[in-house]
């Protein structure tokens, strides 16, 4: 009994390794996972700050490599499409990536220069020139400055001297060097070109501090990139999804506290940036994207979940203690694919589901870094750099389920409510012979159910009848009304031509038994947009706003014909009101509206 008590409690992980002497001084962006040698044995890379690139295998270091400069991201790439697929890693340091191909030195790819502001440029020259002093030349800088121009920092040095002696020496010596600004690089990641295989070809997609994000090509080189898109700040954290061929996003998180959404362009290879803007309220710690959600941890010790359109949908407060690192974890193999795994600065780590704890446990603190994924052969790994540079690589337990009540088992099996019965009320006598008579006189009540939808079939057909014949809308979209001695008269219009000058058709039908005569068409209309009627020139000599209308005899339609002239510069749309009034009666027989087509404008030859 004992024994299946301690399964119970020990939670998801299995420790794996644990190694207080590794000395490693890191970042999460700096801890990647990846098959280097392309045979299934997936290594643990670690960049430390210390200027080294290190490779576990297993748990012995393998491999140590001297960096150029202090690492700030570190990417695995894949950049070719051949067997096997070596991939590439990718390290990002001050304004340059370089990238290392069976880790030794392969390429290198650099910033794009800033472009210099035209102002900055001008008063430089003004002093090569002389055509301004020192003094005049630093209060322009400072005055550009704080209007929002960004200075190269050639100019940002000149603006901090004080003292007027040294002013002019810097000038002296700095004036007819070449202005340049070089960018740094703040984030990377890498987004698939056209598969989702752990295999497939990717990019790298760099944010800088400048606050561009630049899309790379599989195989970088020089200054080359794809698309950039700029932001209103620096980013800090990226988070891609998506395929670069067909659907991606970025999701970006900035120094000004808010997150923006990139996304594909209407063009392939275009980048915009969406409306949606998130935010946070605080600087972001982390980010992380789950399906269709992104979850932002900030300072205040919240962690905030939104949709796409960045609304917000959830979220969890941590009362105890601040967020250093956040991650996603797509476990496989179990009933909830993915969990929230949240490091905090004691130490303590939790795991969340549906804004639930499921498990926790405590590390050396600080917690400088984390990376999910598959190391060796086991696919959920968690590797954890912490403390004083210590590692711990933890594995997932093959039989590990979360359980919805918020706890963690080892065993699987039906929900405990699949036991309790459920309360069903007790059958009355007038049910029961309710029951018994439904299934004695089925046919019957078949029957009966039968001929009262009949009957309201056809009463719901006489009703539609009436209403097209009397009373109602035609089907040519006119109406019908009374000539005065209870004659019946339908009328419908038809609009012909492309402008300036339409022909407007009614239609009259005698839909009675008698006669009718003494009745008249008369026009209601805007007198700026149309002319009714009008001229040989287009003028106001043959208007008319009454047509008298002759006999109708019941049956055959008779049709009368109007002339109207769009008088509008602009071609603009209206309404004509066309009404058919009765010599003996000062009320309209019927009334009909007719909406006028946009005009095309006049030619004139």
């Amino acid at each position: 009994m004992s024994g299946s008590n301690d399964k119970s409690t020990r939670g998801p992980w299995l420790h794996a390794w644990y190694d207080p002497l590794a000395g490693i001084k890191t970042l999460t962006p700096l801890v990647r996972l990846g098959d280097l040698n392309s045979d299934g044995d997936n290594k643990l890379l670690i960049c430390d700050i210390d200027k080294k690139l290190k490779v576990y295998k297993g748990t012995a270091l393998i491999v140590e490599h001297a960096l150029l400069d202090s690492p700030v991201s570190m990417c695995v790439t894949y950049t070719e499409n051949v067997s096997p697929q070596i991939p590439s890693v990718a390290v990002a340091a001050g304004s340059h990536i370089f990238i290392y191909r069976h880790l030794r030195p392969y390429r290198k790819w650099s910033c794009p220069p800033v472009d210099i502001s035209e102002m900055e440029t001008n008063i430089w020259e003004d002093l090569r020139s002389d055509k301004i002093t020192p003094t005049e030349a630093l209060t322009a800088l400072s005055q550009a400055r704080d209007n929002g121009v960004k200075l190269s920092s050639h100019s940002l040095d000149l603006i901090m001297i004080e003292n007027e002696g040294k002013l002019l020496e810097y000038v002296n010596e700095t004036k007819f060097l070449q202005l340049s600004q070089q960018t740094l690089i703040t984030c990377m990641e890498v987004i698939k070109k056209d598969s989702d295989d752990e295999d497939a070809v990717s990019l790298l997609v760099v944010g800088t501090e400048n606050g561009v994000v630049y899309i790379l090509p599989t195989d970088p080189a020089g200054s080359t990139y794809i698309c950039k898109i700029q932001l209103q700040s620096t980013p800090v954290i990226l988070n891609v999804s998506g395929l670069f061929d067909t659907e991606w996003r970025i999701i970006a998180a900035c120094r000004d506290g808010k997150v923006y959404n990139i996304k594909d362009g209407d063009i392939r290879g275009t980048a915009v940036l969406t409306g949606n803007v998130i935010d946070a309220g605080s600087q972001v710690v982390a980010l992380a994207k789950q399906d269709k959600l992104i979850w932002v941890a900030t300072m205040d010790r919240t962690i905030s979940c939104y949709t796409i359109r960045g609304k917000r949908a959830s979220g969890i407060q941590i009362q105890d203690d601040d967020i250093v690192d956040m991650i996603v974890l797509n476990v496989r193999r179990m009933q909830i694919s993915c969990a929230l795994l949240v490091a905090l600065a004691s130490g303590e780590i939790r795991m969340y589901h549906d804004n639930k704890i499921l498990h926790k446990f405590s590390v050396e603190k600080p917690v400088l870094a984390m990376r999910f994924g598959v190391y060796g052969r086991e696919d959920n790994s968690l590797a954890i750099v912490h403390g004083k540079g210590a590692i711990t690589i933890k594995i997932m337990r093959r039989s590990a389920d979360m359980e919805a009540n918020g706890g963690l088992s080892a065993a699987t099996g039906p929900p405990s409510e699949q036991d309790v019965p459920l309360q069903i009320p007790k059958k009355t006598k007038l049910f029961v012979e309710q029951t018994q008579r439904e299934m004695e006189q089925a046919c019957d009540i078949h029957k009966a159910f039968q001929r009262d939808l009949c009957k309201m079939r056809l009463e719901t057909a006489r009703a539609y009848v009436k209403t097209l014949t009397t009373d109602g809308l035609s089907p040519l979209g006119g109406g019908t009304g009374t000539g005065g001695n209870g004659q019946e008269v339908r009328i419908s219009a038809q609009v012909k031509g492309l402008g300036p000058r339409f022909l407007l058709c009614i239609y009259l039908q005698n839909v009675g038994h008698t006669p009718v005569m003494g009745l008249r068409l008369m026009f209601n209309y805007d007198s700026t947009l149309y002319s009714c009627g009008y001229g040989e020139e287009g003028g106001s000599s043959g208007q008319k706003h009454s047509i008298p209308i002759p006999i109708i005899l019941p049956g055959p339609k008779h049709v009368v014909e109007a002339e109207m002239l769009s008088i509008d510069p602009m071609g603009r749309a209206g309404q004509v009101l066309v009404l058919l009034g009765s010599s003996s009666s000062s009320v309209p027989v019927l009334a009909a509206t007719v909406r006028m087509p946009v005009s095309e404008p006049s030619i004139s030859f």
